[in-house]
């Protein structure tokens, strides 16, 4: 009995929490292992690893099993594909997110991030060799955005695979929601032929534009005269600014607007709605308190949103040959700038 009870003590596992300063091979050297990877690839830390994909980066209170020092366990299974997707912005899980997989065996299969940002295959649903990732979606919402430039090629199977994707949906639905902006499923009239806009991200120039003589007031008419009358995708503008403060989205933000035309890549389209360039019969030739205000916090939380944004310009700026966003509007653009430090065209 005594026997059984010094083999059953010595074959039971140390439970290592990490201290400040330590690392791997401090941990290894601390309990006889000369190779940390005999600590970190065991069986028993299966859970660790999928936590710190980096053996580099382990934290304190970090809690690692130190196995026993004799033959390793057997796995229970022989192969095993794992990786993990986080948000490139916040730095945490990316979930719901759907990927399309080229395995070793030369199939493919679909699957989907859980609430850890996670995928794991095991055998037989993997063999050893190399999984090349053909497709990325989020469809958690409408419209499906895709992340096709992230996929990759050449993952190996029994190693932990980590990916930064940033999750446009959630930077976008944060900007709608904290100045309450009338989102584009709410108000719009037509449906927006999202397959045939080309993406656009990473924005560096935001573009004042006004409504002009054309004398459109509320978004739907903006829609008509885009889609129905022009033929568009979709509302050219990102963003619509009225006279009272209130924000409606316009193009969804993950796609280049059409409000600069030939050169939209980049920038992102904000309509001031009014008519700015001054003239006698007109009664709106000057942007409301109410507009400058809501524009001006646009801009801060965009440019905390994009730390690519780092201009703001007018229309004229961009296209020759035209006054928008009108003279009115146009002589206040510097003052904007001041307060929200960006930088001119």
């Amino acid at each position: 009995m005594l026997s059984f009870l010094r083999t059953w003590f010595h074959d039971m596992p140390t439970t290592h929490i990490v201290k400040a300063g330590e690392n791997l091979t401090v941990i290894a050297g601390r309990y006889g292992f000369k190779d940390w990877k005999a600590i970190y690839d065991h069986p028993s830390n299966a859970d660790f690893r999928r936590k710190r994909p980096n053996p580099n980066l382990i934290l304190p209170g970090d809690r690692i099993t130190i196995p026993d020092k004799g033959p390793p366990a057997p796995p229970a299974f022989k192969n095993e594909f794992s990786l993990t997707i986080f948000d490139k912005i916040s730095a945490t899980p990316f979930p719901k997110l759907k990927i399309k997989l080229k395995l070793p065996s030369g199939t493919t299969k679909e699957v989907v991030t859980d609430t850890s940002g996670n995928i794991q295959l095991k055998e037989p649903d993997v063999t050893a060799g190399r999984v090349d990732i053909l497709e990325i979606w989020d469809d958690s919402g409408v419209p499906v955005l895709r992340y096709d430039s992230h996929a990759r090629k050449g993952l190996p199977v029994n190693a932990s695979n980590v990916i930064h994707i940033p999750n446009k949906r959630k930077v976008i639905d944060g900007i709608a929601s904290k100045h309450t902006i009338a989102r584009r499923s709410a108000w719009g009239k037509k449906t927006p032929a999202y397959s045939k806009m080309d993406e656009d991200w990473d924005f560096e120039i935001a573009v004042f534009h006004h409504s002009g003589n054309s004398g459109e007031r509320n978004p739907v008419e903006i829609e008509k005269k885009h889609m129905t009358e022009k033929g568009w995708d979709d509302v050219g503008y990102h963003y619509l600014v009225h006279r009272d403060g209130k924000i409606s989205e316009g193009r969804y933000l993950a796609f280049k607007g059409a409000h600069v035309e030939a050169a939209n890549t980049g920038k992102i389209g904000i309509l001031i709605i009014g008519d700015f360039e001054h003239q006698i019969w007109d009664d709106d030739d000057d942007p409301t308190t109410a507009q400058l205000a809501a524009a001006e916090a646009l801009l801060n939380t965009l440019k905390s949103s994009f730390g690519t944004l780092t201009k703001l310009g007018g229309h004229k700026d961009y296209k020759s040959g035209t006054v928008c966003p009108g003279g009115e509007l146009y002589k206040l653009i510097p003052g904007i700038r001041g307060k929200t430090k960006l930088g001119g065209p």
